[in-house]
């Protein structure tokens, strides 16, 4: 699905004296999720094809995840539920062709639970 946004920008073109507004397209990268409850993680993959690795920006909190891409006049972006609760310091990504594969590790209840005296 895409959005298409206008931006303030416009370029004015010497030969015709007209000016052409320029378009951004928003579009909602398209993902696959895998839970794996017996080893604690969840991988991720999203296609951002045609991103360079420096334009994608990935923020992490323990029940969602944002991801931005940016190629030409296309924005990737959206907001996503990882599904289980994760560890935000434990998340790490790799972008290969096309292709960024993200894992994060399903955050333990019982990590910060107290001891209590009997």
């Amino acid at each position: 699905m895409a959005l298409m946004e206008t931006t303030s920008n416009e370029i004015e073109n010497t030969d015709k004296k007209e000016k052409e507004q320029e378009f951004t397209y928003r579009v909602f990268p398209d993902i696959s999720r895998r839970i794996d409850y017996d080893h604690n993680s969840i991988e991720i993959e999203v296609s951002l094809p045609g991103v360079s690795k420096s334009a994608i920006t990935l923020k992490a909190l323990p029940e969602i995840f944002h991801i931005e891409g940016k190629r030409e006049h296309m924005l990737y972006s959206g907001n996503y539920a990882w599904g289980a609760e994760v560890v935000p310091e434990k998340t790490t990504a790799k972008y290969e062709n096309g292709l960024l594969r993200i894992h994060a590790v399903i955050r333990n209840a019982m990590d910060d639970a107290k001891e209590v005296a009997l």
